[in-house]
């Protein structure tokens, strides 16, 4: 316990790092205030926006779609038809933001019955667009077929689900946007980078770790030390991202509404077949941003275990932090091809909302297994290998 202790204090408890710690408090407490204001303006608008969506909430309204339509027709001529462009421009009018939100449900509510447009690359989604799916299968003598268990599941599952509801989640829409879009990587995994990299790369970078791991206390438990205080460190960064962007998100407007809505209720995961409410999913988001910084962490551990410069550590970090997002730009061809590198790249599996924002199903030894599942199975792989190969390259740096 002492030698964690030890190692602990040399990586997370130096002035350095507690600099850089006390810097990202101030990054992030700002990211959420900011994010939080930029949205919808001051408290009066949030306010308004409030009382006015409580008589908007719940199934799907004809009179309120086709007000809301008018709404947002007159407002895309003058501003665009980006939703995030109309939202910084109509920021002040919540009766406006309120239309646009709604004309945006309408949108969804349309899919979940009628579905993707065939030609889309994408899982496909739609009640009406499964069954008709299901039936070419079954009428070409395909209903055993691996394609047409999956289309059936995925039906069986939006049916239970039902038509999406309309609920004011706005301020929690914004909080997923923070924990769950590519920025938060350059705000919370980059950091983790440069905090877990000397972990021994400094060491090594002056030969000093021959000498230690050769001391009395022995490779094996210097090691696992240093394993822990990785661990240990790559949580403290991810609570402060996770706590400061939660309470300065929802501070200038002190309100929860939307806590027990159903997911699907929020644009980003209206795809979603998780029976969760709101605040499940930010329970399973924050969760997901500890596990996944963990292995990425240890990633890093590994790096830094072959390198004897920080700053080539951290190179190399993030280039297997964000090499996936390049694959993926290069196209639906090529992320086709590649199609597991792209899904089980960092940069894709670290997010909340890739992994838990559609349904999307791999077959594996005879049988359909979700993408959280997966996923889960694969970073436990890559975090048992990272530890592996640390204790295996170890062992070659003591003296005999």
């Amino acid at each position: 316990m002492s030698l964690f202790r030890f190692e602990l204090r040399k990586l997370l408890l130096n002035k350095r790092t507690l600099l850089l710690l006390m810097c990202l408090l101030v990054l992030y407490s700002v990211v959420g205030l900011t994010s939080t204001v930029f949205l919808i303006g001051g408290n009066d608008s949030y306010l308004a926006y409030e009382e006015l969506a409580i008589a908007w909430e719940g199934p799907f309204d004809s009179e309120k779609a086709a007000k809301a339509e008018k709404i947002y027709q007159e407002v895309s001529a003058r501003y665009g038809t980006d939703a995030r462009m109309i939202a910084r421009s109509v920021k002040d009018q919540p009766e406006i933001i309120l239309a646009v939100n709604y004309h945006a449900y309408a949108e969804r509510v349309e899919e979940y019955w009628n579905g993707t447009p065939p030609e889309s690359a994408e899982e496909p989604y739609g009640i009406a667009l499964l069954q008709a799916k299901i039936t070419e299968l079954e009428r070409q003598g395909k209903r055993d077929t691996t394609a047409c268990r999956k289309l059936s599941t995925s039906l069986q599952r939006l049916k239970e689900l039902g038509e999406p509801e309309f609920a004011n989640a706005l301020l929690w829409e914004n909080l997923f946007n923070n924990w769950g879009e590519h920025m938060m990587q350059f705000l919370l995994f980059v950091p983790l980078a440069f905090v877990i990299a000397p972990v021994f790369a400094v060491e090594r970078s002056s030969g000093m770790d021959n000498l230690v791991l050769s001391s009395r206390n022995g490779r094996r438990k210097i090691v696992t030390a240093k394993l822990l205080s990785v661990l240990v460190a790559s949580t403290v960064v991810v609570v402060l991202y996770l706590t400061a962007t939660f309470i300065f998100g929802f501070l200038p407007h002190g309100s929860f509404h939307g806590w027990d809505a159903a997911i699907q209720s929020i644009a980003t995961y209206a795809r979603s077949m998780f029976q969760w409410k709101v605040w499940q999913l930010a329970a399973v988001g924050a969760v997901w941003l500890i596990f996944t910084g963990a292995v990425y962490s240890l990633v890093i551990c590994f790096i830094s275990s072959r390198m004897k410069s920080q700053m080539g550590t951290v190179g190399i970090g993030l280039a297997v932090l964000f090499v996936n997002v390049g694959l993926a730009a290069m196209g639906d061809t090529v992320a086709q091809r590649l199609g597991a590198l792209v899904d089980f790249g960092l940069a894709n599996v670290t997010l909340a909302k890739e992994v838990f924002g559609g349904y999307k199903v791999f077959h594996v030894l005879n049988m359909n297994v979700s993408y959280p599942v997966m996923a889960i199975l694969v970073l436990a792989a890559i975090a048992a290998a990272a530890a592996f190969g640390i204790y295996r390259g170890q062992k070659s740096r003591t003296i005999a």
